[in-house]
């Protein structure tokens, strides 16, 4: 039979010390007591066997004596059997204690005592053997104690071990024993203070040649702090993950390639994704996340996205994204890597913003503007009108004018018809104006293209000022002009040019109806620029602008009588030969207004004409 546990042999042995005392009584032979001593030595302690001694000594004596005839000869088998009693005591107390500071300092193998932690040592059957003196430490015991614990019931050691984590340990304790796999435990131990901390138990199982286990080693290390760290993460992680999934937007981020592995709530909740069901982390085709694209955009959401993760760049992209009903909805992608110290991707971070409200506001706000501007139109067709008239008013009045004087050159006494047949050419020549006038706005509307070819400026300019000579010297305006003798030639629409300073010279005129007659002058200057331009500045003496900046908007005006269309036609013409017009208030009083046009070959603006005709209807929608 074999005894598994410390009461069962205990038990045997007491047995049998009770025995070898009925035996020693019934046999008259005290010797036998020696057997009964050494169970008391050993069962009850070291220090109940000199009870044990002195009881036996007195039993024997009482058995010698009463046997044996001579008292010289029991005394000599008394004090012999002491003595032996004695040596047998000596001996079990050396043994007994030995033992134990062998099983707890040294151990049964080398270097025990340096295990780093708390060690310690069972017999096959779980049975604590010995511990480690850091154990014996921590827990604020003695060895002597340590033995009495040891030697009391099997698993006493669970006193150190916190109440909640005994069963479980004592599970896993029992599946290790009952398998023989290695020991891997958490628990809290108590300290000598009365605190516990966490540990982490190690042990595996020793085995013989023929695979028996011979006994179990571990090690115990403290990972209170450790535990305590883990918590703290986790609960840093916990809020991150509240705050990541609460804010009010879609997060997604990506490995180094790109390939989806984390969804905030948001984004699962408005995508309808099933986390439960969704494939392992780092594993999720990007293909399949470019499904979620309307049909239309996933080429070019592939592209982009496969160029960006490429080089590594910053992406922000819009697109039409698959929302949990069905519907697809406007989303602003923005993504950026995280780099390490190295420069290399660890992952990419993406927000995703639905911005389909927006995108329909700005659709809807896009028609709502068409269809204004198609009513402003449909509402400018009288001024246009009124603006055409204002185009040829110029010229026929002009015709009007040299009609008369033809007729008093020929109803003078005696006729004249020289200046008659200068004022007659003038006629044609303002008749021919107003035809070019109509055949413009015709090209406005029919946005054909005119033949551009090599003018001079100065040309027109004094052509303009002739036509407009009667004006000058009715309104009391004094004209001054400088223009450049050697100014180049440039390629332009000549009746626009034409109608651009008659319009300039024109309102130069007017602005001057309401000062001194005597500081009413006009300065008109034309001028070379190094920058490949020619300029012309028309100059007042007037009372300057309150607004420069509105002056050349379609339909605005300072006069009671304007329409604010002359400087806005005026600003198209220019535009649409590639220059510049604008106009400032000057110091020493009045206002000028210049344009700019670039010197151009014949051959390089064929389209100038086409382009002025755009220019000048979008005069009309500004």
């Amino acid at each position: 039979m074999e005894l598994t546990s410390t009461k069962q042999r205990r038990a045997a042995a007491l047995a049998i010390g009770a025995a070898s005392v009925l035996l020693a009584l019934f046999v008259d032979e005290p010797y036998v007591l020696l057997v009964a001593v050494a169970v008391i030595c050993i069962c009850i302690g070291w220090e109940a066997g000199l009870v044990a001694v002195a009881s036996a000594g007195l039993l024997s004596s009482v058995i010698l004596f009463s046997l044996e005839s001579g008292a010289i000869g029991g005394a000599v088998r008394l004090a012999v059997f002491v003595v032996a009693a004695l040596a047998l005591w000596f001996v079990i107390k050396i043994f007994r204690t030995m033992s134990f500071y062998d099983r707890v300092y040294q151990g049964a193998g080398p270097n025990i005592a340096d295990i780093p932690g708390l060690g310690w040592s069972a017999y096959p059957d779980g049975r604590l053997r010995f511990v480690n003196p850091a154990a014996l430490e921590y827990v604020g015991v003695t060895a002597d104690e340590m033995r009495r614990i040891m030697d009391g019931d099997d698993y006493h050691w669970t006193q150190f071990v916190h109440p909640d984590d005994v069963e479980a340990s004592m599970a896993r304790w029992h599946h290790n024993l009952e398998t023989g796999e290695p020991v891997i435990d958490e628990q809290r131990v108590r300290r000598f203070d009365g605190t516990y901390r966490w540990f982490r138990d190690t042990a595996v199982a020793s085995r013989d040649e023929h695979g028996r286990i011979t006994g179990w080693y571990g090690q115990m290390e403290d990972i209170d702090d450790q535990k305590k760290a883990e918590t703290a993460l986790r609960e840093r992680e916990r809020e991150l993950r509240l705050l990541v999934d609460t804010v009010p937007t879609m997060i997604w981020l990506m490995t180094p390639a790109g390939l989806p592995y984390y969804f905030n709530k948001r984004f699962l909740d408005w995508a309808g994704i099933d986390a439960v069901k969704e494939e392992p982390r780092g594993t999720r085709q990007f293909a399949s996340h470019v499904e979620l694209f309307h049909p239309d955009d996933r080429a070019a959401v592939k592209a982009v996205f496969e160029k960006s993760f490429a080089r590594g760049e910053p992406l922000q992209h819009k697109g039409r994204l698959c929302r949990k009903d069905g519907k697809y909805r406007w989303i602003d992608s923005r993504f950026e890597p995280l780099r390490d110290e190295d420069g290399t991707i660890l992952r990419w971070y993406g927000v995703n913003f639905d911005i389909d409200d927006e995108v329909r506001a700005q659709e809807s706000l896009r028609l709502a503007d068409e269809r204004l501007a198609r009513a402003l139109r449909a509402a400018s067709l009288s001024e246009l009108s009124v603006s055409i008239a204002h185009e040829l008013n110029q010229p026929l009045q002009a015709v009007v004018a040299n009609a008369g004087a033809f007729q008093r050159w020929l109803t003078a006494d005696p006729p004249n018809f020289n200046h008659a047949s200068r004022v007659a050419q003038k006629i044609i020549r303002n008749a021919d104006a107003a035809a070019q006038v109509v055949a413009r706005i015709r090209a406005l509307f029919s946005k054909t293209e005119g033949a551009p070819h090599a003018i001079d400026l100065n040309v027109v300019i004094r052509e303009v000022c002739d036509l407009l000579g009667d004006t000058l010297t009715s309104s009391g305006v004094k004209l001054d002009l400088h223009l450049d003798p050697r100014l180049p030639a440039t390629t332009a629409d000549q009746v626009q040019m034409e109608q651009v300073v008659l319009n300039l010279v024109r309102n130069g005129i007017e602005a001057m109806q309401n000062v001194s007659i005597n500081v009413r002058s006009l300065r008109i200057v034309s001028r070379h620029q190094n920058d490949g331009t020619v300029e012309v500045e028309v100059r007042d003496r007037g009372r300057g602008f309150s607004n420069p900046e509105r002056i050349f908007e379609a339909f605005y005006t300072t006069k009671p009588d304007g329409m604010g269309m002359g400087l806005a036609i005026c600003r198209s013409i220019i535009e649409a030969h590639y220059g510049r017009l604008w106009a400032e208030n000057v110091e020493t009083g009045g206002a000028s207004i210049t344009f700019s046009i670039p010197i151009r070959a014949a051959d390089s603006i064929h389209t100038i004409t086409a382009a002025t005709a755009d220019s000048r209807m979008g005069a009309f929608r500004d």
